[in-house]
């Protein structure tokens, strides 16, 4: 019997574990650390993966776990409360970026529209998974630019299956445009109405039945049944399996049970979304730092400029303050993990080339490794703007 799935854990780990631990004495992100695990453990560095199906499937796992602790800890209350934030904030976040970026990518370079616009695509998502990360770590999800990049995060976690229709469309590979938007309109509605119906009745009486056992293990079995069961309803609807698990969490939140939860998926949470940054990093072809390096420097620069911009524009729709605003847009300029997927499927519809495919993965996962430190001195950068502007005395 082989046991090729232990062996290669056993080696993700390892390695992962040697590189955190030069890391944290040399005081790197974690982060970090797993993207470079993934980087020496790519196919393109080494011969030991050749398939990297399980770790993306891992890494799956660790992005549902996520978002589901995400909902844990918002709840629909919490998420009421800044719902302008969400559709509109949001929305024009989305909607400022992909015009930037396809107007200054097309001017720029000159492709297709087809493909400038695809390009806005993938720069209108951030990374969910570093900067909420990161947010929790410093205790600043509930500060006023905090709600509002949740805000943001959220709203690009559920544009995904849009940008994911309208991907093969701009290849001219899809169907009726309008049909299929209807069909999602009316997917969405459907699982509206689902999620009141477990939120109201089915959930909280399934947990307090469950609860009468007063056993932490059966808890804790129960509510990876409750997950994995919404996952898979949004996924069979045509929907994404992050978003079921967004669901899933703020439906749990709304019960007597949500500290236990997150007190149970938390250790978990953490080891998958470890498997999520390594497979980041075994995308990379190193090479492309050695082939391209002026062009993956001026797509680092573009993008954050292009991202932290749409932001604050965003921000400045709703007329917050420009602190917020400044902090928000720095905040968010970073790739997304969902852009990976959404740049795969690019690719099968030649709407990138393999060689700007790889500067893309480059450029993304040097953004995520400045995410962790921009986001953690958010509030200071509005400040360090100011400074240079300021008029120098003559005393």
């Amino acid at each position: 019997m082989q046991h090729h799935i232990l062996i290669n854990i056993c080696a993700i780990f390892g390695v992962a574990t040697a590189v955190i631990i030069i890391c944290k004495f040399l005081k790197v992100r974690y982060i970090i650390g797993y993207l470079i695990t993934g980087v020496l453990l790519s196919p393109n560095t080494s011969k030991y993966f050749a398939d990297m199906e399980e770790v993306e499937v891992y890494a799956e796992i660790g992005i549902i776990l996520l978002l589901f602790t995400v909902g844990l800890e918002f709840s629909f209350t919490n998420l009421k409360r800044i719902k302008n934030y969400v559709l509109v904030g949001g929305a024009s976040q989305v909607f400022f970026t992909i015009i930037l970026t396809s107007i200054l990518i097309w001017t720029l370079m000159r492709p297709s529209v087809e493909e400038s616009i695809f390009w806005g695509f993938l720069y209108a998502l951030s990374s969910t998974a570093i900067v909420v990360k990161v947010l929790q770590d410093n205790n600043k999800i509930n500060t006023p630019h905090g709600k509002f990049i949740l805000a943001i995060l959220l709203f690009q976690d559920i544009m995904i299956v849009p940008l994911m229709l309208f991907t093969p469309i701009l290849a001219g590979a899809g169907g009726n445009v309008g049909e299929e938007l209807l069909w999602l309109s009316g997917k969405l509605i459907l699982m509206g109405g689902i999620a009141y119906v477990l939120a109201q009745f089915v959930i909280p009486f399934f947990l307090k039945t469950v609860m009468k056992i007063q056993s932490q293990e059966v808890f804790l079995i129960a509510t990876v049944f409750i997950v994995t069961g919404i996952a898979l309803l949004t996924e069979e609807l045509g929907l994404s399996l992050a978003l079921g698990a967004f669901i899933a969490g703020l439906i749990i939140a709304e019960t007597d049970y949500n500290r236990m939860a997150i007190s149970c998926f938390l250790p978990f949470r953490y080891v998958f979304m470890s498997f999520f940054f390594i497979s980041m990093g075994m995308l990379l072809d190193y090479q492309i730092f050695l082939t391209d390096t002026l062009w993956i420097v001026f797509w680092f620069f573009f993008a954050l400029l292009v991202k932290a911009i749409a932001g604050i524009l965003a921000v400045k729709v709703m007329k917050l303050e420009w602190k917020t605003a400044i902090a928000v847009g720095f905040s968010i300029a970073q790739i997304g993990e969902f852009s990976f997927v959404l740049a795969q499927s690019g690719l099968k519809y030649e709407l990138i080339s393999q060689n700007n495919y790889q500067i893309f993965l480059a450029v993304s996962i040097l953004l995520m490794s400045f995410t962790p430190f921009v986001v953690s001195n958010a509030e200071k950068i509005p400040q360090l703007i100011a400074n240079p502007l300021k008029p120098k005395s003559n005393a």
